[in-house]
């Protein structure tokens, strides 16, 4: 899709998307993400997939929860976007037991609904087999999560390029076993390369300004507090971490 041409390319990480209230920050209401889809059209906004060029946006969906399925399958239908959903792919079809959450659990997308977007042209990666921490794991727990999601992924969908590392986290030895296992693109990093691809997190609190800054990283002011606020949310996802050491 031609566009606004951006020096990188860069994704867009989703998680949630879904009008019930939820008690955490990484999510969207589905009247919020349509306004942002639109941001990007109306701005002419490039959006691709990885692979297609090498400057963009790449809307991704980190976990790959049925919500994703629900809500935003629809909306990025009728805007004509692609992304990417990552999967936790042990728990494909099934309830997000791995999270620790306030609430109730929430179901993952199904792989017939995974078939479904994947003919319309959504795009599908590993977010490893259990989501867990890789950096709290041993050199052969890392290699499982890797390379088994990966064998899953490509028997079942064909290829599998790309990963979106849990929490953001991955040391230069892990994107090694990362290359080791085949991926071609690696999402999470300071976007100096292809396996540390830069996400900006999108969340229930942003505006379209906020977004807009995330997008084009101006007002630098503006998206250098963004990009603070960030790794402050994603510090308290240590919750989760804790909980998944083993």
């Amino acid at each position: 899709m031609d566009g606004l041409r951006l020096p990188v390319i860069k994704a867009l990480q989703f998680h949630r998307i879904t009008p019930e209230f939820q008690f955490c920050g990484t999510w969207n209401t589905p009247a919020q993400f349509d306004v942002f889809l639109r941001f990007l059209q109306e701005e002419n906004i490039r959006v691709v997939l990885p692979g297609d060029r090498d400057d963009g946006i790449v809307i991704t969906f980190d976990d790959g929860e049925r919500n994703v399925f629900e809500y935003a399958f629809p909306i990025l239908k009728k805007y004509g976007y692609k992304a990417v959903v990552f999967l936790v792919v042990n728990y494909v079809g099934k309830e997000n037991r791995w999270d620790m959450t306030v609430g109730r659990h929430v179901q993952h997308v199904s792989w017939d609904e995974i078939m479904e977007m994947k003919q319309w042209g959504i795009a599908f990666g590993s977010h490893t087999l259990t989501h867990r921490n890789m950096m709290k794991l041993t050199e052969e727990e890392v290699e499982h999560e890797l390379f088994e999601s990966k064998s899953i992924l490509d028997k079942r969908l064909g290829a599998c390029m790309s990963i979106s590392y849990p929490f953001n986290r991955a040391s230069p030895a892990i994107i090694r076993k990362v290359q080791d296992a085949g991926y071609v693109y690696g999402f999470g990093g300071n976007g100096s390369d292809a396996f540390t691809i830069k996400k900006e997190a999108i969340y229930i609190t942003d505006t379209v300004r906020s977004f807009a800054s995330k997008v084009k990283e101006t007002p630098r002011l503006l998206y250098n507090y963004e990009r603070m606020k960030q790794k402050v949310i994603n510090y308290f996802t240590i919750a989760t971490m804790l909980t998944r050491k083993r």
